[in-house]
């Protein structure tokens, strides 16, 4: 999965980031962590590749980081701003 490029900006502002659907209007504004898994989510990546990704950067166990990143690719996918391959 990875981020749909068409359609969309974002901006990012104190290490927060600003996600804008041109398309729906709709917006979503992301923590620290929420950035940092969206820049990921530039290419392609599973879920594992992200969840460990999360818990190297930000030095969170496992389980707590598989969480945080189904819940934020949960709102993504609501969002319908992943493409899945």
């Amino acid at each position: 999965m990875r981020l749909r490029t068409e359609g969309i900006t974002w901006q990012e502002i104190d290490g927060e980031l600003v996600i804008l659907d041109l398309q729906s209007s709709m917006y979503l504004t992301t923590n620290g962590s929420g950035a940092f898994l969206a820049k990921l989510l530039t290419e392609e990546r599973t879920e594992q590749e992200l969840a460990s990704a999360l818990a190297a950067e930000f030095d969170i166990a496992d389980d707590v980081a598989a969480a945080d990143t189904a819940a934020f690719i949960e709102q993504l996918a609501e969002k319908k701003l992943l493409i899945s391959s």
